[in-house]
């Protein structure tokens, strides 16, 4: 859930102008989600020409933090990776 939260992330901060594919990942499980709706919020914290780096985190609905995570994003222009 983090993973595509954070790729959306920095698509829309490029205003659908780029294409995400993540390098890497770090998941921070701090406790465990119980039954009903969990919340994913990401932000990028810096966007570059070729790597994004996103910060990400799940929320139970009574805003307990269930985890954290950072990703570095390889972009790509959306056209060139959508050819193929």
């Amino acid at each position: 859930m983090l993973d595509p939260a954070m790729a959306a992330a920095a698509i829309v901060m490029s205003e659908g102008r780029l294409y995400t594919s993540t390098v890497s990942i770090t998941v921070n499980f701090l406790v465990p989600a119980k039954p009903g709706p969990i919340i994913a919020e990401a932000k990028v914290t810096q966007l570059g020409k070729t790597i994004a780096f996103v910060e990400g985190k799940l929320l139970a609905q009574d805003g307990t933090l269930l985890a954290t995570a950072t990703a570095s994003e390889r972009v790509l222009e959306a056209a060139k990776a959508l050819r193929g």
